[in-house]
């Protein structure tokens, strides 16, 4: 006969669980309001925002939108700020782990052992995957398969003024707390796969074998981010869509990691419930959810800072050799979708490295014409 269950432990053990959530919540709509609030920053969001959903770059707007800022009196490190968080916007997820930013000062020094350990596997997976050219064969594999194919098309942040702002910058704080929470609910996910198939009487022996497995999976995520922020995007002929290669993976990742979280708490709380401690497993849990977010935000910002540009374009460079893709412009235009391939990716990543000195007005945005005669398109862009 199984034993009974505890049910106010196992109330309290929810309730704990619960509170990241519930603060999570109102630290959302206070961030949506602050960063949006006044006249003048919601004016400039709004010509942000038209620029984006455009389809086109900030660079060639940039005088403009400088001017603009200017005009408004709004700040350059808040003008970036505004930008970075229409560009990564942040999501309730990302507001479960910011308690992890307050005491990340501190927590960092206790988490070092785990960093220090950690970044020479990274460079471990960066030399396998990207200088062995790993990671180029698995797209073409996965073109050969899937029927797909591989193209690019820019994104509206390519040259944009964030990449001027200083390192300590809160803007760039928010461009690399983008990315944090894949990697740690990964952290909290490998504790939990441990706890569960190991069942062991040592916290500690469990820990140790979950940190070698985050330290794998990280290292192996940390490295495919950065590449995959190429701008390559798969085309599906067959169902006529898009994916993003970058939101490929992550598709992959969100339900195994999400729907696995959410089952193996519910099954490590009521096993706790029936002969074991539930309020101390939740606050086992949400110690471990921070933990993994400090360790991650420290490999999002020191990898990103060190490695990551040079893994990019390494990474363009093989894409360029190896698949040769062709970059393609996705437009919006008053209400008309235009789809055009333009020139060749190789091509495409000189024309976004001189942007700046082709700068248009908003007027110029408003009147972009919807086809272009001097394209030069092949008779299947698909072959």
């Amino acid at each position: 006969m199984a034993p009974p269950v505890d049910v106010s432990g196992l109330m309290w053990a929810i309730g704990l669980l619960l509170i990241p959530v519930v603060l999570a919540i109102p630290m959302k709509i206070t961030w949506q309001y602050w960063i949006g609030s006044g006249h003048e920053g919601t004016e400039y969001r709004g010509m942000v925002r038209q620029i984006i959903d455009s389809g086109r770059q900030l660079s060639p707007f940039r005088a403009t939108l400088d001017d603009l800022a200017r005009g408004l009196r709004i700040a350059p490190s808040r003008q970036r700020l505004i930008e970075a968080d229409l560009l990564h916007p942040l999501s309730l997820s990302h507001f479960l782990i910011l308690p992890a930013l307050i005491i990340f000062p501190l927590a960092v020094i206790v988490a070092l052992p785990v960093i220090i350990i950690g970044f020479p596997f990274l460079f471990l997976v960066e030399y396998i995957l990207i200088k062995n050219r790993v990671l180029m064969n698995i797209l073409k594999l996965v073109e050969t398969w899937l029927h797909w194919q591989v193209i690019h098309i820019p994104k509206p942040h390519r040259g944009a003024e964030l990449t001027k702002a200083r390192i300590g910058e809160f803007s760039q704080h928010v461009v690399h707390f983008a990315q944090v929470p894949q990697g740690t609910f990964l952290g909290l996910f490998a504790w939990l796969m441990v706890h569960w198939t190991l069942k062991t009487d040592s916290f500690w022996i469990e820990l140790s074998i979950a940190v070698g497995l985050y330290i794998f999976l990280l290292g192996i995520l940390s490295v495919i981010n950065n590449a995959f922020e190429s701008d390559l995007v798969f085309v599906d002929p067959s169902k006529g869509r898009l994916v993003p290669v970058d939101q490929w993976l992550e598709s992959i990742l969100k339900p195994i990691v999400g729907i696995g979280l959410l089952f193996l708490i519910g099954r490590n709380l009521l096993d706790e419930a029936r002969g074991g401690n539930p309020v101390l497993f939740a606050t086992t849990v949400l110690s471990l959810l921070y933990g993994a977010a400090i360790v991650g935000i420290a490999y999002r910002w020191g990898y990103s800072l060190w490695r990551g540009t040079r893994v990019k374009s390494i990474f363009e460079a093989q894409i360029v050799e190896g698949l040769a893709p062709l970059s393609y412009d996705l437009t919006r235009n008053k209400g008309r979708i235009d789809f055009r391939v333009r020139m060749t990716m190789q091509e495409r990543m000189q024309v976004i490295s001189g942007l700046s000195s082709n700068q248009m007005s908003f007027d110029e945005l408003q009147n972009l014409p919807t086809s272009d005669s001097a394209d030069i398109i092949p008779a299947n862009p698909m072959e």
